[in-house]
């Protein structure tokens, strides 16, 4: 009886202890990395999870991203594989994320998920220099295991490159020419680094800080556009031969020099200028109207720097131009005002310094931006400020300077942002607030009083008499008196 009494308080505890140690699974992971896009990498992992759990129910999963990847990271996104949905996503920490599961996976349930990742200059060349005309060689290195927090049991990494692949390492087979894939590996096996070097002569930069300006002005009709740019090249470093530029522009040989910067404007865009640390740059050129399937009409400014761009250098600039703000306002009944613009502007790389301009050099996506900031300063009058963000993140309201013709200053909204991923390159921000027309001709009535003020200063002064004399007389003009009689 001791011993029966002894099983029956020892089993449930057993069975407890062992049904916690039960959970979440990944029963299978596909990884695949395309190096396609570069500077951007492109990771999509397939993953199939498990309830192994006897009774819990699981509502969230866990993502997690390897700590040297974690600060290049521009964009996650979680979709159910059969239906498509997307997912909703929690930072935690910098490395772990959490994704809300539309519904409670049941014990002994599967579901398959697709994580997206998008990375930003996560490659290094390799060799890190080279001749100027030589071809660019690349070096993709990471953890052959998908970092997790739960159990895997079966997991491969494929790998797709732009040019051919040159070597691997161990562990690998190669799939093609452009294309390696590691596993599939079983648990813990196979964990490791591995490495890929392939060959991509495509223009690769990076903006180390992008700032764009709106200036709104409702008495002008105008949108003024700014943007500043601290640009560097991602390519391997050569030493700059002139003659050797110049020879293979006419014997029409490729190069690792960037010298023109593409920079699409809308068709309307009016007063461009494109300016650099030292001043004027007139050496740039600007389109004719062009347009694709799903885009409205556009201009593309053709900027070209003092200098071509090498491997490993900088190029600070500012370009601007003006727009028609009835064009993205729009005015409630209320007096509500809804201003919707871009949230960021295109920036492409080009070789080519004469060859004709085709769409594919304006949409190239090669131009990773690190730091980013917008600011839209609003009138002098706007209040109720509300902002409608592409992205997850806060506005925050600065007031701005003072002008001479201003009273009470202008406030703008000003946005940051970190490794911007190109899908944002097509949304927009949406800042609403309230304007009444009292306020439209404040600044007229402001410069009005002030001439008005300085014209009844100029008129007393121009009466007042500045003699000496008692009288009001000057001495000067006793003197004349006196010589009169």
């Amino acid at each position: 009886m001791r011993v029966l009494a002894t099983l029956c308080l020892v089993i449930p505890w057993v069975c407890l202890a062992s049904s916690a140690t039960k959970g979440l699974v990944n029963t299978n992971v596909i990884r695949t990395v395309d190096l396609q896009g570069l500077p951007f990498v492109r990771e999509q992992v397939g993953v199939v999870i498990q309830n192994d759990h006897d009774s819990k129910v699981f509502k969230t999963y866990t993502i997690s991203i390897d700590q040297d990847k974690a600060p290049n990271l521009s964009q996650l996104q979680v979709f159910e594989r059969k239906s498509g949905h997307s997912l909703d996503l929690t930072k935690e920490t910098a490395q772990t994320y959490r994704a809300v599961l539309r519904r409670g996976l049941l014990p002994g349930e599967k579901l398959s998920l697709n994580i997206d990742f998008v990375f930003v200059s996560l490659v290094q060349p390799r060799p890190q220099a080279v001749k100027q005309s030589d071809d660019q060689s690349w070096l993709w290195a990471d953890n052959s295991l998908v970092p997790s927090v739960y159990p895997t049991r079966k997991q491969k990494t494929v790998v797709r490159t732009k040019g051919d692949v040159r070597v691997f390492t161990d562990g690998g087979a190669r799939d093609g020419k452009q294309s390696v894939v590691f596993g599939p590996f079983t648990g813990e096996q196979g964990g490791g680094r591995v490495e890929v070097g392939f060959k991509d002569n495509s223009e690769q930069m990076e903006a180390l800080t992008h700032r764009r300006e709106y200036f709104v002005s409702h008495w002008a009709d105008d949108l003024n556009v700014l943007e500043h740019y601290a640009l560097r090249s991602l390519g391997p470093e050569s030493t700059f031969d002139k003659v050797d530029q110049m020879v293979s522009k006419y014997m029409h040989r490729r190069d690792n020099l960037v010298k023109t910067l593409l920079v699409k404007v809308p068709a309307e865009a009016r007063e461009m200028y494109f300016v650099d640390e030292i001043g004027n740059v007139s050496t740039s050129a600007v389109s004719k109207q062009r347009r694709a399937k799903g885009e409205d009409a556009f201009r593309v400014m053709q900027l070209r720097p003092r200098y071509p761009i090498s491997g490993g250098w900088n190029y600070t600039w500012w370009h601007g131009y003006s727009l028609p703000l009835s064009r993205y306002l729009k005015v409630s009944p209320q007096s509500r005002h809804h201003l919707r613009l871009p949230f960021i502007g295109s920036m492409a790389a080009c070789a080519s310094l004469e060859g004709e301009l085709t769409l594919a050099m304006a949409n190239a996506q090669n131009t990773a931006v690190r730091q980013y900031e917008l600011r839209v300063t609003l009138p002098e009058g706007a209040r109720d400020i509300a902002v409608e963000l592409p992205v997850a993140g806060r506005a925050r309201l600065e007031p701005t300077k003072y002008y001479f013709d201003s009273i009470g200053g202008r406030t703008a909204v000003v946005i940051t942002h970190e490794n911007v991923a190109p899908e944002l390159y097509a949304r927009h921000i949406l800042v609403s607030y309230s304007y009444s027309p009292w306020a439209l001709w404040m600044k007229p009535m402001v410069v009005g009083s002030a001439f008005f003020v300085l014209f009844v200063l100029a008129s007393i002064a121009s009466r007042m008499e500045y003699g000496l004399a008692p009288g009001g007389r000057s001495l000067g003009a006793k003197s004349k008196a006196a010589k009169k009689d």
